[in-house]
């Protein structure tokens, strides 16, 4: 039986590279919106999403993340945000972004996390008031060259799958 979802999560790669076609506002819409709908510790969505298309912005957030130069060829950005003072925020703001990677991939959008806290400087450049911490920029963009959908190199399922206990050989 077929399944989109676990399709996206056996194929999803990480894309840096982008091609200049802007990303139609549906489906920008529809990566953002599975952030937003997506399940957060006692519901408290402690998190604040800043999304970016304006090209000179982009550029910026490329200088300002270290790890994330290619940001300045995405098609747009979400500024991921969490609240300082909430002790699930990373891991829900964690979960938002894994959904928006899907959710992108998916509509054949590629992207990849960058940053991990602690970027003040991005913050400052969207705006975000000293209650919220920047915790990752992920740029969106369709890849500029084709990649190959699935080809991942993975430990063996033996080497990180156990049941019950570390070390006991999981049953598949």
């Amino acid at each position: 039986m077929a399944n989109p979802v676990f399709d996206a999560v056996r194929t999803v790669l990480a894309v840096r590279e982008y091609d200049t076609r802007e990303i139609p506002d549906d489906v920008l819409q529809r990566i953002v919106e599975a952030g937003h709908l997506s399940a957060s510790s006692m519901n408290r969505q402690p998190w604040h999403f800043v999304v970016v298309r304006e090209r000179a912005a982009l550029e910026e957030l490329g200088r300002r993340v270290k790890t994330g130069p290619y940001i300045a060829g995405a098609a747009a950005a979400v500024v991921v945000a969490y609240e300082k003072e909430s002790r699930f925020g990373v891991s829900d703001g964690s979960r938002a972004i894994q959904s928006m990677v899907l959710t992108a991939w998916a509509e054949g959008v590629g992207s990849n996390w960058t940053g991990f806290t602690g970027m003040r400087e991005v913050a400052e450049q969207v705006g975000l008031p000293d209650e919220y911490d920047v915790l990752a920029v992920i740029p969106f963009g369709y890849p500029r060259h084709a990649i190959g959908r699935g080809r991942k190199n993975r430990k063996e399922a033996s080497q990180v799958l156990s049941e019950g206990r570390y070390g006991t050989p999981y049953r598949s």
